[in-house]
């Protein structure tokens, strides 16, 4: 009997050595609302989505990251993070590593990630920009709706992150085309790079950021036809309020003329204690004169801290798209929605983090 006791705790030491000399955190957040949505006003009636009644996961996740040591102030890093769904049992979601996962080495030259990341151009470029709602439908940062919508998360890439200097980051993101495809017989090369740099003092934060997405645009003749994008943020904070500002452009090359949209934010944030409030506005004009693919987009929102990692929120956005736009909601989204039309959202929820 006491040899097999013996033999079992060996065994059981055996297997639980590498998990013990690992150095792996678990983390991640699951929130979910129960919301209403609609798009009406639509140029064509037909195409009106009626209001229905949801629970939605929004950017509920799940992680797992760690850190190698590797002396002389190196240190390797690593990440595996997806979306999970809490509200249909994975039947839209539940893929692994979708979201921003990577290998990497971090040092004194700053931090260099391969794998499945966010572009510098979403995650520098706007710094001290008010989102109170962010990874909700009521997100106002997001590609689908009215700003934001240079924002990526690159495939096949490559990421490069200075440190900070007296406030001052800057970076780079590279994601290779593997594809390569032909189109007239010219082999292209639709690779995407970003470039941003920010800077935070005090209450002062600023970000800046130029992406481009090359020959997306080609065609027979023309495979130099790229979309690019440039981003400025600004936002200031003092005691318990936040304010921001934020400007976007983006240049669409067409073979049959370029086609330029610009778009502004501007947001606030007031915590009361436990309650923070904020406002959000985004607008977007049209990308030629006659167009009518310009929107606005607004929303309110609160969250309240029952602890440090459990929040309540409640949250209200609508979209009013020209007669030609289709812009809407990020997250748990609303597809289909027909030119015109007015994409709006009612919603409360939970989420704790972990």
């Amino acid at each position: 009997m006491l040899k097999k006791r013996m033999l079992a705790v060996a065994v059981a030491s055996t297997l639980a050595a590498p998990f013990a000399m690992a150095d792996v955190n678990i983390y991640g957040a699951i929130s979910t609302s129960v919301e209403t949505v609609k798009a009406t006003g639509a140029t064509n009636a037909a195409n009106d989505l009626q209001s229905v009644g949801r629970v939605s996961s929004n950017t509920s996740k799940l992680g797992f990251k760690g850190s190698d040591d590797l002396g002389n102030g190196m240190k390797a890093l690593w990440q595996i993070e997806q979306e999970i769904s809490m509200d249909d049992g994975g039947t839209r979601k539940g893929t692994f590593a979708t979201r921003n996962s990577f290998v990497g080495l971090e040092g004194d030259f700053g931090r260099i990630l391969l794998g499945h990341n966010d572009s510098v151009y979403k995650s520098i470029a706007k710094a001290g920009m008010v989102n109170t709602m962010v990874e909700t439908i009521a997100d106002i940062c997001v590609p689908s709706a009215v700003y934001c919508r240079g924002d990526t998360r690159m495939q096949n890439s490559i990421h490069y992150y200075t440190k900070t200097y007296s406030g001052l980051q800057a970076g780079a993101s590279y994601g290779f085309d593997e594809a390569r495809t032909t189109v007239g017989g010219a082999r292209t090369n639709k690779a995407r790079w970003s470039l941003a740099a920010s800077y935070t003092m005090d209450g002062l934060s600023a970000g800046l950021g130029y992406d481009v997405q090359q020959q997306k645009n080609a065609v027979v003749g023309n495979t130099n036809l790229d979309q690019s994008f440039m981003k400025l943020s600004l936002g200031y904070k003092f005691d318990d309020t936040k304010l921001s500002l934020g400007y976007e452009h983006e240049k669409n090359e067409q073979s049959t003329g370029d086609l330029k949209q610009s778009a502004w934010t501007v947001g606030a944030e007031q915590k009361f204690g436990k309650v923070a409030v904020g406002l959000v506005y985004a607008t977007m004009g049209e990308s030629k004169s006659g167009a009518k693919d310009g929107a606005d987009q607004v929303t309110l929102g609160a969250i309240y801290d029952l602890s440090k990692r459990t929040q309540t929120y409640a949250y209200y956005s609508r979209i009013t798209n020209e007669d030609a736009a289709t812009r809407t909601f990020g997250g748990a989204g609303l597809s289909g929605v027909g030119a015109g039309s007015n994409p709006t959202g009612l919603g409360v929820g939970m989420k704790v983090s972990f």
